[in-house]
């Protein structure tokens, strides 16, 4: 769980951090005038229109890359997410990971995406508690003072940064669902009323 409370706050820290890069390319890039005026598209619009696609597609994987690999390969092997949850990243023998390993942890988080998450939870259910990627790059999640002087300060538990973002995340899941309901159904119930009278 305490994974779960880290990958939330990360993904907020990263997902702020692409959203502003991308409402700054529009504004920067004059893309704000044109969505304004949709009549008024000249080529140097679309060239601006292109750049914001590049900035779309490609700034958040560089901004998680970058995120990830830095924090985990750092000193403190933990990003700030980990951090506020009191874990960190180790290879298998509990020593800190270099960039290249970062990196190819990183990277493997593709096949927890493509395993529909299944590679995440796993980590609930295997001996080290690793998922897909800690078993493709060889690293492993463990308390902060795990493999250190001081082993005796390891915790069980959430601590109340853990308890926090669970509980928002879980706020936000029930948003998420209620909104699409609340679209959804009435967006049906409406196709059920022209298919009857159609039909």
């Amino acid at each position: 769980w305490r994974r779960a409370a880290a990958l939330c706050i990360d993904s907020l820290l990263v997902g702020v951090v692409y959203y502003g890069v991308m409402l700054g390319t529009i504004f920067a890039s004059g893309m704000g005038a044109m969505l304004a005026r949709p009549g008024a598209a000249d080529p140097a619009s679309l060239g601006s229109f292109g750049a914001l696609l590049a900035v779309v597609y490609l700034s958040y994987p560089v901004i998680s890359g970058l995120y990830y690999v830095g924090f985990e390969s750092s000193a403190k092997q933990a990003t700030l997410g980990k951090m506020a949850v009191g874990i960190k990243v180790t290879d298998n023998q509990g020593k800190r990971i270099g960039r290249g390993q970062a990196l190819g942890r990183w990277a493997s988080h593709l096949l927890c995406y493509m395993t529909m998450y299944i590679g995440y939870i796993m980590a609930g259910f295997t001996d080290r508690k690793r998922g897909l990627h800690d078993m493709v790059a060889g690293t492993l999640v463990v308390d902060r003072w795990a493999f250190t002087h001081e082993p005796g300060r390891q915790r069980d538990g959430l601590n109340a940064a853990a308890i926090i973002a669970l509980c928002v995340a879980a706020l936000l899941i029930v948003a998420y669902v209620a909104i699409v309901m609340a679209i959804a159904i009435p967006a049906y119930n409406s196709y059920l009323q022209r298919a009857m009278a159609g039909g």
